[in-house]
């Protein structure tokens, strides 16, 4: 059921930090998304979005405007692509070798220092997708010898002197079947760069990275102490005006920080140093929103080298005003779907005494209402087209649109102030919580 706005559309100006997954498609590719699925969705709920070309800011991150009526409410959002990609591009290995190496190299990392194992308290789906192409790399290295060995075998036996090369052929066409069909189903060279580059991360050989996600905490601090001052010359609609009067916090201005998939660790890292950097950050005037999608941010803090990343989340816990709400699909298994951010946090007494209550509030998309059966099916087979949904328009009307939490007149708090956190999904946990 969708939000009556008679009692909440109040934002008229948003600027949206948005940061990509590990991608090295740059803004460019995410600009010319967000126009096409904007259009698509405008066509469906008859809300109005024009989304502006692309520039460049001062700073160098790329950003658009989008301008948008809800409710009879005109707003304007000013998007910030929050870059990345050109970190991502730098540690996206090129060729096959390199790639196995790294996801032997991470596998056993992992299963070393026990992240694999924390996170598959939390979540099967993931885990198989990130342990299963190291399974299959163990097989064709012995399978292949096999297919070798049993056709020489085979061949010998029926005095056929070229059987070895017929089982090598064999067996490297087989493995090249099924590398392809993995690529397919789960996005898995993609998937596995990412896993990699995220246990770098943790062991603090990421340096460019670091000092990224520093810069970008400055820019949403800079921006934040800018909107609280032109926050004071917005015209508010009678309502908001009236609130004021009332001595209510004001929703006209809304700073929303998005991050999908890694970009979600990024996003998480981001807020936390800006709020290290302003412990006052969300007590200036504008709202302050964090939106994380189809998040996989245990991949980085069950590793027990990232202590840095789980200080940030538990700052992301404790911070008064920030509002921040997660949206996860079952599913994707690309992500942890409704598992707790912070579920990696030390559970001792005194940290879970100063976490706030919906920090973070989790929900689903509900991927399956927002489609009829028969383009819902084929969607779901597509474990990398489904991870993207968070970003994409729908068929149906449903509570979930990124469109209008992104371009719309209510904040983010506000416009699923309705729905309950969904804290109690156990689905995809093996070991079931008590």
């Amino acid at each position: 059921m969708k939000n009556k706005p008679s009692d909440k559309a109040c934002v008229s100006r948003r600027d949206l930090f948005y940061v990509s997954g590990f991608d090295p498609k740059g803004a460019s590719h995410y600009h010319a998304l967000y126009r096409e699925q904007a259009a698509r969705q405008s066509a469906l709920t008859g809300q109005p979005i024009a989304v502006g070309k692309r520039g460049r800011n001062p700073s160098g991150n790329p950003v658009w405007a989008v301008d948008s009526v809800e409710h009879g409410t005109a707003v304007h959002t000013g998007v910030e692509f929050l870059r990345w990609d050109d970190i991502v591009r730098n540690n996206w290995p090129k060729g096959h070798f390199q790639l196995w190496r790294d996801i032997a190299a991470t596998t056993l990392f992992n299963l070393r220092h026990g992240g694999l194992w924390r996170m598959l308290a939390m979540s099967w789906p993931p885990v198989v997708a990130l342990f299963g192409p190291f399974l299959w790399l163990c097989s064709m290295l012995l399978g292949i010898p096999l297919a070798v060995w049993g056709s020489a075998l085979l061949g010998h036996a029926l005095g056929v002197p070229w059987g070895t090369g017929i089982g090598a052929v064999l067996g490297l066409a087989a493995a090249g079947w099924v590398a392809r069909w993995l690529e397919q189903r789960f996005g898995m060279y993609w998937l596995m760069r990412s896993y990699a580059f995220t246990a770098r991360q943790a062991q603090g050989q990421t340096p460019e990275l670091e000092e990224r996600l520093e810069q970008h905490a400055r820019t949403l601090v800079a921006r934040v102490a800018q909107a609280a001052e032109e926050e004071t010359g917005l015209t508010q609609d009678p309502l908001c005006a009236q609130r004021a009067t009332q001595r209510m916090p004001r929703k006209s201005y809304e700073i929303l920080v998005v991050g999908h998939s890694s970009g979600a660790i990024m996003a998480a890292s981001i807020v936390a140093r800006a709020l290290r950097l302003d412990p006052q950050l969300c007590q200036h005037g504008p709202v302050l929103s964090l939106l994380t999608l189809g998040h996989c941010i245990p991949m980085l803090a069950c590793l027990p080298q990232a202590i840095s990343f789980r200080a940030e989340l538990q700052t992301l816990g404790t911070a008064t005003g920030l509002d921040w709400l997660d949206f996860s699909a079952p599913p994707d298994a690309c992500c942890f779907a409704l598992v707790d951010p912070l579920q990696s946090l030390p559970g001792d007494a005194a940290t879970e005494a100063a976490r706030l209550p919906d920090r973070p509030k989790l929900l689903s998309p509900r991927f399956a209402q927002m489609f009829d059966a028969a383009q819902y099916a084929p969607l779901r087979r597509d474990k990398f087209r489904i991870h993207f949904q968070y970003l994409m328009a729908s068929q149906q009307v449903v509570d979930y649109d990124y469109f209008a939490i992104t371009a719309g007149a209510q904040t983010l708090a506000q416009r699923f102030a309705h729905l309950p956190s969904d804290d109690n999904f156990t689905g995809l946990q093996i070991f079931k919580r008590s």
